[in-house]
């Protein structure tokens, strides 16, 4: 009883609070923009392009998608 409160209880409190304490093993970025680190992380998965990111965004031009359905027979 006693190992299993401490495996799932004490260990992951301690673990937890442990890793509030811990300092970062690299400087984090103080930059502008990109609250959520999205190009950082594109960077990683694709390369990093170098460019810097758009100003504003712009919609793309797209037409609404129209199905034609009254050729399909109802079920029966």
């Amino acid at each position: 009883m006693l190992a299993a409160v401490l495996i799932f209880i004490v260990l992951p409190v301690a673990l937890i609070a442990l890793a509030f304490r811990m300092k970062p093993l690299v400087e984090t970025d103080r930059g502008r923009g990109d609250a959520l680190g999205a190009m950082r992380a594109a960077g990683g998965m694709f390369g990093s392009h170098g460019l810097a990111p758009d100003e504003r965004a712009v919609r793309e031009d797209t037409e609404r998608v129209r199905f034609d359905l009254d050729q399909v027979k109802t079920r029966e």
